[in-house]
């Protein structure tokens, strides 16, 4: 008899979301819009272990739009999806909302371009948290968190997004200390990133430094400590701090090999080594871009 191949498991659209680190805007195709076409496209992916999608599918959608999506979503990237032993593939779908707008009064994170003559937004349905603990804080952390995660996804470098992040993260710290730690470290992670991005250094450093608290208690989650003293390492470097920046990557080098995350190693070899030479240490920089090239 042959042996069973392992059902690969299939992740929410919230879960999936909460993964994306890289995200490439769909492009909406000239030909649909010269025709007026408009909807959603639905399409379901597979996620490697590393973070990778290895394959696309189109469930639904006008045929105008579908190719555009298939592009698009081959250079997402998403941080890997944990199991007990180790990293998994998972699959899961994902919804892009092709809309024409006359006259758009406000710009999304995920416009297409910036002529505001049509948008490509990624839509998830509203979290259901009902009979879960903490069901009314979770209510209340979705609704800032979505705005702040398209934000920072996009990389804007805007107050409004910053804001949401601020405010998505006061309201985890109402989160019991010992529960829900992954969504308190993302929200300061987020909350760090999008405060680095309009310079704001003094500020993203106390959400870097909660974050890293948080990763302490996580020693499980290679990919959840990782980010932590990533973004921790980046903030420090801006504000000036390189020794701190230095000692922050290195640990998140740590984390990234332990949990097999070659991606995101790649990246903080490659920033790491940047730091070093601006630190005048040259031979430790090649060896870290040494490192980053044999991945």
């Amino acid at each position: 008899m042959d042996a069973q191949v392992p059902k690969i498991p299939k992740v929410s659209q919230e879960e999936l979301a909460s993964h994306l680190m890289t995200y490439v805007a769909p492009i909406y195709p000239s030909t649909a819009l010269s025709s007026q076409i408009q909807g959603n496209v639905v399409a379901t992916v597979e996620i490697a272990p590393d973070g990778l999608v290895r394959s696309t599918r189109v469930v639904s959608g006008p045929p105008g739009l579908r190719q555009a999506v298939v592009t698009a979503l081959k250079q997402w990237r998403y941080s890997p999806f944990h199991v007990a032993s180790g990293t998994t593939a998972v699959t899961g779908d994902v919804l892009v909302s092709f809309t024409l707008l006359d006259k758009p009064t406000v710009h999304t994170p995920h416009e297409a371009s910036a002529n505001g003559s049509y948008s490509v937004t990624i839509t998830l349905p509203p979290p259901d948290h009902r009979g879960e603990p903490e069901a009314e804080i979770a209510n209340r952390f979705d609704i800032p968190w979505e705005t702040c995660t398209r934000g920072v996804i996009a990389q804007a470098t805007d107050e409004s997004t910053a804001s949401a992040c601020k405010k998505a993260a006061a309201i985890a710290d109402e989160f019991p200390k010992d529960r829900r730690l992954r969504e308190r470290r993302m929200a300061y992670v987020y909350a760090a990133t999008a405060y680095g991005n309009i310079h704001d250094f003094e500020t993203a450093l106390q959400y870097a430094d909660k974050a890293v608290e948080i990763a302490a208690l996580e020693h499980a989650d290679n990919s959840g400590s990782a980010a932590a003293y990533s973004i921790r390492a980046r903030i420090r470097a801006f504000s000036g701090d390189m020794e701190g920046g230095t000692q922050d990557i290195s640990v998140a080098e740590d984390f990234c090999r332990n949990g097999g995350l070659s991606t995101a190693l790649k990246r903080n070899l490659e920033f790491h080594a940047e730091l070093l030479k601006r630190m005048n240490r040259p031979e430790e920089a090649r060896a870290k871009l040494e490192e980053a090239a044999r991945l």
